[in-house]
């Protein structure tokens, strides 16, 4: 098959059975688990960064030349002049995909111009290696459960060093500024010394003031939670649990379905609920057991 659409085509598709070689049983015959490999019609290495800047989950290489990302919830691997793609049912179903993906690709070589190519390369570092900066003692401040999930999410480049307050400062740190032709090629790159220290210290004062942030909350929290006990325990008959609930979601203006929706209970039993608060709080209206709610901090 050979297909040319606009500036980029393709040919020779050929689709396997990953891990089993290549398929050998009529199209529409086969199950999930299948590659494609194709050739392109030319040499794409130009529209990297462009894809780079636009296509999901995408990371680009730089050696060997490469990016991976995803189209169609279907993998693409693509170097300059061939690409690779997965799953698939059959060749049909790899056929038909191929059509939409040079559209695709097309599409993007046509906006160049209005896209800002994004020339960052994904360079992995193994997640044991990481593991040697950080305290392996899962203390949770970096937002993720263990050290081990931290490491990996940060060799995938989908977080930053900064999130662990644990990691030393870098020895050195560099910026990798790219040298383009006048047609957008990658010539070469420079690397420049940078001095970060001043971000470095933005970073910390942000981190003690959102820990100071933080605290404020735990006690004013705790603070408002002694007072809607307090307040409670004032009434005649005090509010159950369940009572409390209703009450909070009323105030906030919540129907009696949407209170049943969220509680999980039936509208008869929430129009019950809102009675015995009534009863309880000595008014009779939504809006007088509102205001009562507001000023005993219960919203």
């Amino acid at each position: 098959m050979t297909v040319h659409l606009s500036n980029i085509g393709f040919h020779r598709l050929r689709v396997c059975s990953m891990g089993r070689g290549p398929a050998t049983r009529p199209p529409g015959t086969l199950e999930g688990g299948m590659m494609a490999d194709f050739d392109l019609s030319i040499n794409i290495e130009f529209l990297f960064p462009f894809i780079n800047a636009v296509a999901r989950n995408a990371q680009l290489f730089d050696n060997p030349p490469h990016i991976r990302f995803s189209f169609e919830h279907t993998l693409c691997v693509l170097y300059p002049d061939r690409g690779l793609a997965s799953p698939f049912d059959d060749k049909e179903d790899a056929g038909a995909f191929m059509v939409r993906f040079i559209a695709y690709l097309n599409d993007i070589y046509h906006r160049q111009e209005s896209i800002e190519p994004r020339h960052k390369c994904f360079s992995h570092t193994a997640t044991t290696q990481i593991l040697k900066l950080l305290p392996q003692t899962n203390c949770n401040e970096c937002g993720f459960n263990t050290c081990m999930a931290f490491a990996a999410m940060l060799g995938r480049q989908q977080t930053i060093p900064g999130r662990c307050p644990h990691i030393s400062r870098p020895l050195q740190e560099k910026a990798v500024f790219p040298v383009h032709d006048d047609n957008g090629k990658l010539l070469s790159t420079i690397s420049l010394d940078i001095d970060n220290t001043e971000n470095m210290d933005a970073l910390e004062s942000a981190r003690n003031y959102i820990r100071n942030l933080e605290k404020k909350i735990e006690a004013l929290s705790l603070v408002k939670s002694e007072l809607q006990q307090e307040a409670n325990q004032e009434l005649p008959s005090p509010l159950s649990r369940r009572e409390v609930q209703v009450l909070q979601m009323l105030a906030l203006g919540s129907t009696n379905m949407e209170i049943a929706h969220a509680l999980h209970i039936s509208p008869h039993t929430v129009k019950s609920h809102i009675n015995n608060i009534f009863n309880k709080l000595a008014v009779n209206s939504r809006t007088q057991a509102s205001v009562w709610a507001t000023q005993n901090h219960f919203i």
